[in-house]
């Protein structure tokens, strides 16, 4: 059979989300030929047995450790066989025809490599990750402070989550979610897999920036909607995980610093900016647990 989708799904102790995410799947794209391909990181929860009790075909891959996000993606789209790879959070609902809506806004717009689309949180609010810029020196700095969300509308201070652009207006952009990206299976003949590198979180800013590099269009696209509950797997493992989005940030900016010329000379800084905001979200954490 040849697949219109393959939906490739890293999972590490999601449990019911899984479940509930792959039921979303196939209720709410009935009429599409859909690939499912699950990568399994060693989860200690029911995951598994989760998965055992679906009665759907899926291709579950069973690691016999955490590889890590990419690694583990790596070795689903290497599995993928059709003419386009959807990856997927375990951790998200797809909305009704929301595979469909990607599928068919693909199929007539042949100069877009990949697209994300409308992004949101349980509570129905946006996620603004899935429409971002690369970053640079100048918007991670605001982003870092804060000073972007005190000036949302601003494109000088704004631009590395591009609050400035209407949420349910269709965009060319820089960067969109892991969460959900659609994308031309030849885009990885074109730019390759993923970078192994990242462990956990950058992989897919630094994905984009390849695309990017190749002369690619990233598009986001509001008229598909999926909900995202962020960070279920890491509530497993908070302060490991708020560690590897800090350093990954860093780790980008080692990758790509020759297109940032300040980079050696503000590292100190940048850096050190980072590891007070990492120390901080430790500490936040920590009271959050004690007040409950």
């Amino acid at each position: 059979m040849k697949f219109d989708i393959s939906i490739v799904i890293v999972n590490y102790n999601t449990g019911k989300y899984l479940f509930n995410c792959i039921c979303s799947i196939f209720q709410s794209n009935p009429s599409l030929k859909l690939e499912i391909i699950i990568i399994d990181n060693d989860s200690s929860d029911d995951s598994i047995e989760f998965l055992n009790s679906y009665k759907q075909n899926f291709t579950l891959i069973k690691n016999k450790s955490n590889l890590g996000f990419s690694k583990a993606l790596n070795l689903g789209l290497r599995k993928s066989s059709a003419k386009y790879v959807c990856i997927l959070n375990p951790d998200t609902l797809c909305d009704q025809n929301s595979m469909q809506k990607m599928f068919d806004y693909m199929e007539k717009s042949l100069d877009v490599a990949c697209l994300s689309p409308k992004i949101v949180n349980s509570d129905g609010s946006f996620q603004i990750s899935c429409k971002r810029s690369l970053p640079t020196i100048k918007n991670s700095f605001f982003k870092i402070t804060g000073i972007d969300k005190l000036f949302p509308s601003s494109s000088f201070f704004g631009s590395y989550n591009l609050l400035y652009l209407d949420e349910n207006e269709i965009n060319q952009v820089e960067v969109i979610s892991g969460a959900c990206m659609f994308m031309r299976y030849e885009v990885l003949k074109l730019v390759g897999y993923f970078d192994e590198s990242f462990f956990m979180y950058g992989e897919d800013i630094d994905y984009c920036h390849r695309i990017n590099e190749a002369g690619l269009k990233i598009l986001y696209y509001p008229d598909s909607k999926v909900v995202h509950f962020k960070g279920v797997s890491a509530e497993s493992r908070p302060y490991e995980v708020i560690s590897e989005f800090h350093n990954s940030m860093i780790k980008y900016y080692d990758k790509y610093q020759l297109k940032y010329p300040f980079w050696k000379l503000s590292k100190i800084f940048i850096v050190s900016i980072i590891i007070v905001k990492k120390y901080l979200s430790y500490f936040i954490h920590f009271v959050r647990n004690r007040v409950k």
